[in-house]
């Protein structure tokens, strides 16, 4: 009985798409997971991470085997659906389990200071079928103040065999969406999240080797 129990306890973890677990997300449930902008959960938390926007690592696990990964951000404390600040572009990841971003940083020329409120936006590909993407939030406030090698490890995990690749071309909008698709409020400006700008910013359309782990390579992919 209790066996069954736990495998009932476990059922909607297995039925994530993914989980966004550092900085730790605003909350999560699946069946809303493609409700832009936050999954369902669209209210700010006043209980703020810590997150140092000279780079640190955000941490997910996986439930797909293959996942198209984007990271966002909206500066203030009540972004509504300005996710306009692209800190990674779209790129795959393959694996299941715990996956890292290390040393994911704002882009050079966003004017932030210390202990500005923002809320950092990590968006997926649906399953086969599904519009839209799959989004989680967490809301945090920017530190310049790095993470001690200590810290940045316990927040830093990476399951066997996980590899990430460069998508380019039109693959970069792979998880281009509009609010009125996924259940946002209809009139809202539509976000393309692989090429949003701010401030003037040019368009991402290429990156670098992606982090997996703290330091040293990984899979063939130099840690950043």
């Amino acid at each position: 009985m209790l066996s069954n129990l736990v495998l009932l306890a476990l059922l909607p973890l297995a039925s994530a798409h993914f989980l966004l677990t550092w900085p730790p997300a605003r909350g999560f449930d699946d069946s809303k997971s493609t409700s832009f902008p936050c999954g369902g959960f669209d209210t700010v938390l006043s209980n703020r991470t810590t997150w140092p926007a000279v780079g640190g690592p955000i941490q997910l696990e996986m439930h797909h085997t293959q996942t198209d990964v984007q990271v966002l951000i909206a500066l203030g404390s009540d972004p509504g659906v300005n996710y306009n600040i692209v800190m990674r572009p779209t790129f795959l990841e393959q694996g299941l389990g715990n996956f890292c971003m290390g040393m994911v940083a704002l882009p050079a020329g966003v004017n932030i200071t210390e202990g500005m409120p923002a809320t950092i936006q990590v968006v997926s590909n649906g399953d086969d079928g599904d519009s839209g993407g799959l989004y989680q939030c967490a809301d945090v406030t920017l530190t310049m103040t790095a993470l001690s090698t200590s810290d940045y490890n316990s927040h830093c995990n990476n399951g066997t065999g996980v590899q990430t690749s460069q998508l380019s071309g039109a693959a970069v909008n792979a998880n281009e969406t509009s609010p009125s698709a996924t259940g946002a409020t209809s009139g809202s400006a539509s976000v393309t999240a692989a090429t949003a700008t701010h401030s003037g910013l040019a368009t991402q359309r290429t990156m670098a080797a992606w982090a997996l782990g703290a330091v040293g390579i990984v899979g063939g992919l130099v840690a950043l």
